[in-house]
């Protein structure tokens, strides 16, 4: 097993997106450190908050992970609601119940 860049083409994309990860890092930096200075605030809610995201577009399993989630809390006997910008949301408007 080897680490790193097997080949001509992989140690290309390698060097080509290192400054891109050196970026995603640096912002990841400063946003930490807003919150940690205090400069953004983090929100407090009065109920129990699951998130389930990331960066990633789509294909990553979020939807099953959110139903196996929501069906788990529900076989507790909790009161469940799920909440999403949707497909393309951009957050700006009325809230959509489903």
């Amino acid at each position: 097993m080897s680490l790193g860049p097997a080949s001509v083409a992989e140690t290309l994309f390698f060097y080509l997106l290192l400054p891109f990860s050196w970026m995603y890092g640096a912002v990841g930096l400063g946003r930490w450190l807003l919150y940690r200075t205090g400069l953004k605030r983090s929100e407090q809610f009065e109920v129990p908050v699951v998130s389930v995201g990331n960066l990633a577009v789509g294909g990553t399993g979020k939807t099953p992970m959110v139903d196996y989630v929501a069906r788990h809390y529900l076989a507790q006997g909790k009161r469940v609601a799920v909440v999403s910008r949707g497909y393309g949301g951009r957050g700006a408007g009325a809230v959509g119940i489903v």
